[in-house]
């Protein structure tokens, strides 16, 4: 059903279909929902990946997505006064959310825009983010989001994704296909057929960082602007 859906059916797919953008009782209960739904290793995986992005105590992140704060708040942890966090977000569930999340972090803001639209911020942070976002956007609009992140780091800055892995979805355990189909948008699917390292290659990122999680499936994708 879902078999080579990035080069089948890539001209099909537009984002109507993606799941990226959530709403609703959802938007309002998200991270509990996650934290549920993943037996209470949600947390503990989010915590392990955040560690493994290096952040330094000054550092300047663009959190592209941002969604509810959980991750902001998060990774406030590892800075100074002098760093700072800036998430960038629509959603009206997910803004309210991040105010009331982060409203007791001095150093963390939130810019109220599409991450599709041009962002005002150039070579001004050391670090963009995005956490299980960028799998849910057409490829038309994936490298729109990396032309807004590759604009706003400085040189030789890291653009971070924690999100899924390429693979071989039929080569995985039925509970897992079973899952991924029932959770994830087709969007999901063309995302983890293809080839990364050289579409963001050609995209002017370099100097790849992968660390894998749960069949390695999830991967924390660190890349430097060239």
């Amino acid at each position: 059903m879902y078999g080579k859906v990035g080069v089948n059916m890539e001209r099909q797919l537009d984002q109507s279909v993606s799941k990226v953008e959530i709403k609703g009782i959802t938007a309002k209960f998200y991270d509990q929902i996650m934290q549920i739904g993943s037996l209470g290793m949600y947390g503990r995986f989010l915590r392990s990946a955040i560690k493994k992005m290096e952040i330094r105590p000054t550092d300047a992140i663009l959190d592209l997505g941002c969604g509810t704060g959980h991750n902001d708040c998060l990774m406030a942890q590892y800075l100074n006064e002098q760093g700072r966090i800036v998430g960038v977000d629509k959603g009206a569930e997910m803004i309210a959310q991040f105010e009331k999340k982060c409203r007791d972090l001095p150093n963390v803001s939130l810019h109220v825009q599409s991450i599709l639209e041009p962002l005002p911020f150039e070579n001004e942070f050391d670090k963009v983010i995005m956490v299980f976002v960028f799998h849910g956007f057409t490829q038309e609009n994936r490298k729109i989001i990396a032309e807004n992140a590759r604009k706003a780091l400085k040189p030789g800055g890291q653009f971070i994704l924690l999100d899924f892995n390429e693979f071989d979805f039929k080569s995985k355990p039925f509970w897992f296909r079973w899952g991924f189909k029932a959770v994830e948008c087709p969007l999901a699917f063309d995302f983890i057929e293809r080839d990364w390292k050289s579409i963001f290659k050609e995209w002017g990122f370099d100097n790849f960082e992968e660390h894998f999680w749960f069949l390695n499936t999830m991967r924390l994708f660190k890349m430097t602007k060239k």
